[in-house]
């Protein structure tokens, strides 16, 4: 894999975490109407929140070199096991993902080193950190791999993801979430999803792409998928290394300090990253963790949000897995949706947590065959029960990641 996690040269702001404005947490019994009330604010809060953010504490900028910080080793190939463990804390839960298409098998966050992949647009490495939210003491005392990236601060999870690309990019790169499957909606879901997407779509503008998907019982020919997707500005940090000096290892303890966070300078940073131009030669990094304190991974739960206890992840998001992706469209097309043959993914990944695993059928659908049989077996018997339902506890499914 050609983009590879050693050290940078680039200069650095910094800010403090964006802070959250629900706190409270009280027993109050989830009905469809709840959920339904509880969906229009979840989408509303965490769109807000995801796009745009407060502004960071006004500071001095620091800058940092390679040479002040010292190298770190390159990317290290990884073997092809079924199940790429991380070792970052015996036993318990854990956040496990799986590229698309995989050739690794699953791996946990929290690893020692970044997860390569390659595709035929680019190659790169990523890195899926989540703190262990399952366990206070143990998340409190930070002693634990990472646990100074998250020493106080409110972020749950941060991914990092650094690309090289064979070519140049052309079109507008998106960074967004899609199902695998349409989840059917009653009248009055539609109803509140389309008063909530044009709020949302206030505020971002018409940059935000939101889609149900097309329901195959009523659509000829192909079909779109649920689908949610933004600019690269809803990313939270970027760095550019220009192309012959070495990109920041997104392990290093400084990373936060490097390049340009959206919480610096938001105009500024939406503006810069509108305007980039994505080329092959330099290494482009980014990070995500903006709306991570109200989604908690690990335990497959959204939190924070609203005046009620914590919501199963499944009732938003139908079943695992989720998808996260970066894709551009082909726009030799009069066709507007986002159908799968227009997208060219550049990155696309699989993600679910461990005591919430997808179905053995779907596993075999996203692993390679040479997946160990003896891990679909064991996951087999922990299967957690189905049968979420309610079209108001689905309402915002299209609104969570997923790839092609």
């Amino acid at each position: 894999s050609s983009a590879v996690c050693a050290r940078a040269r680039n200069t650095a702001r910094s800010s403090e975490d964006m802070a959250g404005p629900f706190g409270f947490d009280v027993g109050v019994e989830l009905t469809p109407g709840t959920l339904a009330a509880a969906g229009v604010t979840l989408a509303i809060v965490l769109l807000v929140l995801y796009t745009w953010g407060p502004k960071g504490a006004k500071g001095t900028s620091t800058s940092r070199t390679a040479e002040a910080m010292g190298g770190s080793p390159r990317v290290q190939a990884m073997t092809s096991q079924s199940l790429h463990s991380s070792d970052c804390w015996p036993g318990g839960p854990k956040m496990q993902y799986a590229f698309i298409p995989s050739e690794l098998g699953v791996l946990e966050a929290n690893s020692e080193r970044p997860w390569p992949f390659e595709n035929e647009h680019c190659s790169g490495c990523f890195l899926p950190m989540h703190r262990p939210s399952h366990d206070k003491a143990l998340d409190k005392s930070a002693d634990w791999r990472y646990g100074h990236v998250f020493k106080g601060r409110k972020r749950i999870w941060e991914m990092r993801l650094q690309m090289n690309f064979k070519h140049d990019v052309t079109e507008p790169l998106r960074f967004g979430i899609e199902l695998e499957d349409y989840v059917p909606l009653n009248a009055a879901t539609r109803r509140l999803m389309g008063i909530t997407v044009a709020a949302i779509r206030s505020m971002a503008g018409d940059d935000l792409y939101h889609s149900i998907g097309d329901n195959p019982k009523q659509t000829e020919g192909e079909l779109e998928k649920p689908v949610f997707s933004l600019p690269l500005w809803a990313f939270d940090q970027f760095i550019v290394t220009p192309e012959g000096e070495e990109p920041p290892d997104l392990t290093d303890p400084h990373f936060l300090q490097f390049g340009f966070r959206r919480t610096d300078d938001r105009p500024a940073f939406m503006k810069e990253m509108n305007e980039m131009r994505l080329k092959a030669g330099p290494t482009y990094t980014f990070a995500f963790w903006g709306i991570s304190q109200f989604l908690d991974g690990i335990q497959w739960r959204i939190q924070k949000v609203v005046p009620f206890k914590p919501i199963d992840f499944n009732l938003f998001c139908g079943t695992p897995p989720v998808h996260i992706m970066l894709y551009t469209l082909d726009q030799n097309t009069t066709e507007k949706r986002h159908l799968q043959s227009r997208k060219r993914y550049y990155f696309r990944l699989a993600f679910w947590s461990s005591p919430k695993p997808p179905t053995v059928e779907k596993l075999r659908k996203l692993l390679p065959a040479s997946v160990d049989a003896t891990y679909g077996r064991a996951l087999s018997k922990t299967m957690p029960s189905r049968g979420w339902g309610g079209d108001f506890a689905r309402m915002f499914a299209c609104c969570t990641p997923n790839g092609r």
